[in-house]
């Protein structure tokens, strides 16, 4: 059984590393770099990766995505133009059967 504050130390851990970068957003093991284009991209995965080297940080190569112009997280799926649930999410509310006795609300 691990440490029960394990992950509240690992997310301060990470709010050091990357706290003061207003680019990004981090959340436990996940880092999210958001940029306008292409050069600023660039710059950003470059001070991003400059510091996980700095601290010693290494990435999951089967987690690690680059460059997307929309990515699912934490149940919403996150672009340029907007935040929105899921699809999945979305089809799983209007697939549920409608009660049909008292009992089943």
């Amino acid at each position: 059984m691990g440490i029960s504050t394990a992950p509240d130390e690992y997310q301060a851990c990470m709010k050091k590393i990357f706290g003061d970068l207003e680019f990004n957003v981090v959340y436990l093991d996940d880092i999210l770099v958001f940029s306008k284009d292409e050069k600023e991209r660039l710059e950003h995965l470059r001070i991003v990766f400059e510091r996980l080297a700095r601290y010693d940080v290494t990435l999951n190569g089967n987690k690690y995505h680059k460059i997307r112009d929309e990515v699912d997280y934490l149940r919403y799926t996150l672009s340029a133009e907007d935040i929105k649930p899921q699809a999945k999410k979305i089809q799983a509310i209007h697939q549920i059967a409608v009660p049909q006795i008292r009992k089943e609300l």
